[in-house]
C-alpha cells in the first residue's frame, strides 16, 4: 500500500492503431516498459474446465496448469530478508496449483486482512449501486452523518465529498500515513485506532476535494456509514446477504467500532482460501456459478487503468503493477507519489488488495491467475512491495502456457 496516482511521464511511439486511436505507450519516466508490461497473454490450459469453487477448490498439478513445476516451487519459496508467508495459495483457473502455511498457521486459520478489507467494501459499494440503493459515485457522503457534516453548506467543504473520492482517498481531509521503513512523524491510523469512523469525521478539510491523492485508511472509513445508510444494514450483514454467502465464503469475520459500524478499511478475517475465491469472483468479472454477483462494468470500472504510467490506486484496488510495484529511492521524501527507478516486469492488467506486513490477493485475469497470501512481514511497505515484486515476477518466469 505504497503509491497513489502521481504526474506521468511516458513516451507513445510506434505506429499509430487501425481504430485511430493514440500509438500504444512503450515508455514511462524515460523507462522502457518491460516485454510482460507491453504486451501478455497467457491463458490456463483447455483442460481446466470450469467448475464451482463455492463448497471446495480442486487440485491440479503444476503441470497440469501450465507451469513449470521446479520454478513453480522456488516462486513459492522465494523470500526476502524481511519476509514471513504464513500461508499462501496460487490458483490457476480457479484449480489450486500450490498452497503452503507455516504452522501454527493452517489452511483453517483466519487471518487479519487489514487494508485488504477495502477491496472488499469497494465490491459492496458496486453491489449497492447495481441494486440501486445508493445512486452512483458521485453520491455525497455527507447524507450518511446527518448532524456532523452540512450539505447545504456551500462554504463547507466536507459536504462535497463525494463516495468517488473516499474510494479513490482524495476527500481532501487532513491526514498522514507512511508505512515505510524509515517512516517518521504521525500515523493518523494508529492515533485513530478503533474509533476510526469519528476521527475522521473530526477532520479538517485541508485540500478541495477531488485534486489530490494520498494514502488514507480513513477514507474508506465512511463507506461504513454510507453502506449502513443506503441499505440499513452494516456493511458486514449487507456483505452477507450480497457476497459472502454467494461465494461460499459465509464464515468471513469483520469487525465493528464501539457504535456497531463494520470497519470498512481494515479488520476482515479470512482463510487464504476464502481470499482466493474473492479474487477469483473478481478474476471471472465478477461472475459465480453463472451469476453475477459483483456487475462486470464495476468490475472494469475500478480495476482497468486509465493511464497506463500514473495510475497505480483506483477505486480501493492497487492497479497497474509494472509501475505500482516498481523500484523507488528509499530517500523519496513525496510519498506516496514517488517516482519509479525501474519497473517491474509485470502484465499491466493485473490488481491486487494489499494490507500491512504483507497480506496480499493478487489477480491477473490475461494469465487466470490468482494469488492469496498472509504473512507477517516486518514492519515497512518498501518491504512487503518488495517481496510482492520478486515473487510475481518468479511466478510468472515459472508459466510455460
Amino acid at each position: 500500500m505504497v503509491a497513489c496516482a502521481s504526474g506521468s511521464s511516458s513516451k507513445q511511439t510506434g505506429s499509430e492503431a487501425t481504430d485511430g486511436s493514440a500509438p500504444a505507450v512503450t515508455e514511462c519516466f524515460g523507462i522502457p516498459l518491460p516485454p510482460r508490461a507491453l504486451s501478455f497473454s497467457s491463458k490456463a490450459p483447455a483442460g481446466l474446465a470450469p467448475y464451482s469453487l463455492t463448497t471446495d477448490i480442486k487440485s491440479v498439478t503444476p503441470q497440469e496448469a501450465g507451469f513449470d513445476a521446479a520454478k513453480l516451487d522456488a516462486a513459492i519459496a522465494f523470500a526476502t530478508a524481511h519476509s514471513h508467508t504464513q500461508g499462501i495459495a496460487v490458483l490457476r483457473a480457479g484449480y489450486l496449483v500450490a498452497e503452503q502455511y507455516t504452522a501454527p498457521f493452517a489452511q483453517d486459520t483466519r487471518h487479519e486482512s487489514y487494508s485488504m478489507a477495502k477491496s472488499f467494501s469497494s465490491a459492496l459499494v458496486g453491489i449497492a449501486i447495481d441494486q440501486r440503493m445508493l445512486g452512483d459515485v458521485h453520491d455525497h457522503v455527507c447524507t450518511a452523518y446527518p448532524g456532523v457534516w452540512k450539505c447545504d453548506d456551500a462554504s463547507d467543504a466536507h459536504g462535497r465529498i463525494t463516495i468517488e473520492h473516499a474510494m479513490n482517498v482524495e476527500t481532501g481531509l487532513e491526514w498522514h500515513e507512511d508505512w515505510r521503513s524509515n517512516a517518521t512523524g504521525q500515523n493518523d491510523t494508529f492515533l485513530a485506532g478503533n474509533s476510526m469512523l469519528d476521527y475522521v469525521l473530526s477532520k479538517p478539510v485541508t485540500d478541495e476535494p477531488g485534486t489530490k491523492q494520498r494514502y488514507s485508511t480513513g477514507d474508506p472509513a465512511l463507506l461504513s456509514g454510507v453502506l449502513q445508510a443506503a441499505t440499513d444494514k452494516t456493511a458486514y450483514d449487507f456483505g452477507q446477504d450480497v457476497l459472502f454467502g454467494k461465494i461460499g465464503i459465509p464464515g468471513v469475520q469483520w469487525n465493528a467500532d464501539s457504535k456497531g459500524r463494520t470497519t470498512t478499511y481494515a479488520g476482515l478475517q479470512a482463510t487464504v482460501r476464502e481470499y482466493a475465491k474473492f479474487g477469483f469472483l473478481y478474476s471471472k468479472h465478477g461472475v459465480w456459478d453463472g451469476a453475477q454477483i459483483v456487475p462486470g462494468s464495476w468490475v472494469d470500472f475500478t480495476t482497468k487503468i486509465q493511464d497506463r504510467c500514473k495510475e497505480r490506486y483506483r477505486y480501493l484496488w492497487h492497479v497497474n503493477p509494472p509501475v505500482r510495484l516498481g523500484t523507488v529511492d528509499p530517500s523519496c521524501s513525496d510519498f506516496p507519489n514517488c517516482t519509479p527507478t525501474a519497473l517491474a516486469n509485470l502484465p499491466s492488467d493485473g490488481f491486487f488488495a494489499e494490507g500491512v506486513s504483507g497480506q496480499y490477493i493478487f489477480v491477473f485475469p490475461s494469465a487466470d491467475l490468482v494469488v492469496a497470501r498472509v504473512a507477517q512481514d516486518d514492519f515497512g511497505s518498501d518491504y512487503w512491495d518488495e517481496w510482492a515484486a520478486g515473487f510475481l515476477e518468479a511466478l510468472f518466469d515459472a508459466l510455460v502456457s
